[in-house]
C-alpha cells in the first residue's frame, strides 16, 4: 500500500486535494458521451452529460443523493435509495481510498499474488466504514492498481463488477491518475484534471 500511495504521488500531495474536476468522454458502442464531474473532497460530486439531448446528473452529498438517467426511465432528478447511496459514499472521498485508510475507518486485508495477463498481481480487499467492499488488484512491476473488483446492488440484485486502470498520468496537481477506466463495454476517458481551482 505504500508503495503505492508513493506512485502516485505521495500522501502529504493528495492530502492536498480539497476539489477536482474531471472532464472527458464516456465511450461505449462506438459512441462518445462528454462529461464532467466537479467533486468537493468529503463534501459533494456532481456528474453532468448529455447525449442525443438528454441530461444525464448525478449528486452525491453524506446526507443524500439524486440522479437523472433518462435511459433508466429517470427522466428527472430522483432520490437515491438506501443502497445506492451507500455505494456512492465512497465516492466523496477524492483523496484516494488508501491513503489514511485507517483513520477513514477502513480495514483492509491481503488475499495473496495472482497472475493474469501474463503480470503478476498482489491483490488486496479493503472495506469501506460504509461497509462497501472492493478488491484491489496492485501491478507488482508498477506498484500502481490495475483494476479492482466490487459487488453492488442494481435493482436488488448482486451485480459485480470489474474497473480496469489503464494510461497512468501525472494530473496539474503532480499526482498520478488512470486517465482511462475500462469496465467491460464502456470506457471512461479523463482528457482534463483541474485540482483546486
Amino acid at each position: 500500500i505504500d508503495k503505492y500511495i508513493a506512485a502516485i504521488g505521495g500522501k502529504e500531495k493528495w492530502k492536498q486535494i480539497k476539489s477536482i474536476k474531471m472532464e472527458g468522454q464516456v465511450e461505449v458502442q462506438g459512441l462518445e458521451i462528454p462529461f464532467v464531474v466537479q467533486s468537493v473532497n468529503s463534501k459533494g460530486t456532481r456528474m453532468d452529460a448529455e447525449f442525443q439531448g438528454s441530461k444525464f446528473i448525478d449528486i452525491t452529498t453524506p446526507e443524500a443523493g439524486w440522479s437523472q438517467n433518462p435511459m433508466a426511465g429517470k427522466a428527472t432528478l430522483q432520490p437515491l435509495s438506501t443502497d445506492e447511496l451507500k455505494v456512492k459514499l465512497d465516492e466523496l472521498d477524492i483523496q484516494g481510498a488508501f491513503v489514511d485508510y485507517k483513520e477513514k475507518g477502513s480495514t483492509v486485508e491481503s488475499l495473496g499474488k495472482d497472475e493474469e495477463d501474463g503480470n503478476e498481481y498482489f491483490k488486496i480487499k479493503l472495506v469501506t466504514k460504509n461497509q462497501n467492499e472492493t478488491v484491489y488488484f496492485f501491478d507488482l512491476k508498477t506498484n500502481l492498481i490495475y483494476k479492482q473488483e466490487s459487488t453492488t446492488k442494481q435493482q436488488g440484485q448482486d451485480v459485480k463488477v470489474s474497473v480496469k486502470h489503464f494510461d497512468y498520468q501525472d494530473t496539474d496537481f503532480g499526482v498520478k491518475m488512470p486517465f482511462k477506466l475500462d469496465q467491460g463495454g464502456m470506457m471512461l476517458v479523463t482528457k482534463k484534471v483541474i485540482t483546486n481551482a
